[in-house]
């Protein structure tokens, strides 16, 4: 991913006369040239992450950490931030330059029980990525994480989203009404720069997913 990075920024500064090679371990590049120059001599690149290493990694070369969608404040705390510390200390880079921002699943309806079904399908989903054990574990949820995807290795979504626990939405998401959600952001002050909302899906009726985006935007237009 390291060299992946630097292969795309020196891909980028391609143009129409200027050819770009890159020779690396896993990625080589040929007299690459542009249809026509760049907009912008650069782009920020963010990256991903769950686990150390790939923290460390968007600190030590990237412009942003997108911080994937199943996450708490203990998480964020005792995982995201010392280890994008240790990046932007190997890059000797400042944390100001760095945009740390936190994706999270949200469920608004004036309805908190019909919020809160929603918002189980995207625990039951993300449950099942064996990564977000980092997350899932410290917070308790080993036995329903179990049971979660017990469930979907039997193909059965059902029984999947009922092992999903209310604790596990309410700890894991942002849902509820559009109070309930704002009450809820409350526990995360300081801890990110940026916040990114992502709508359940998964399994999921089409109609519901297009209303909970209203809501979400409802929500947070002020």
């Amino acid at each position: 991913m390291r060299e992946y990075v630097e292969c795309i920024r020196a891909m980028w500064s391609a143009r129409p006369d200027h050819p770009v090679d890159f020779s690396g371990q896993f990625y080589k590049v040929s007299e690459y040239r542009r249809l026509m120059a760049p907009a912008y001599d650069r782009v920020p690149i963010y990256l991903a992450g769950v686990l150390p290493n790939m923290i460390q990694l968007s600190g030590a070369e990237a412009d942003g950490l997108l911080v994937n969608v199943l996450n708490t404040p203990r998480y964020l705390t005792e995982l995201v931030h010392p280890n994008l510390k240790k990046g932007l200390e190997t890059g000797e880079r400042s944390r100001a330059s760095f945009e740390l921002c936190v994706v999270k699943c949200c469920a608004v309806s004036k309805d908190r029980r019909e919020a809160l079904e929603l918002g189980r399908h995207a625990v039951a989903f993300y449950a099942t990525i064996p990564y977000f054990d980092a997350i899932l574990y410290p917070a308790g949820f080993q036995q329903q994480t179990r049971a979660i995807r017990s469930a979907m290795g039997r193909g059965d979504v059902g029984a999947a989203l009922r092992a999903v626990s209310d604790e596990m939405v309410e700890s894991l998401t942002l849902v509820g009404t559009p109070d309930d959600i704002h009450q809820q952001l409350e526990r995360f002050d300081g801890l990110f720069d940026t916040l990114i909302l992502s709508s359940p899906s998964f399994a999921a009726d089409p109609g519901q997913v297009r209303e909970n985006h209203r809501a979400m935007i409802e929500a947070f237009a002020a």
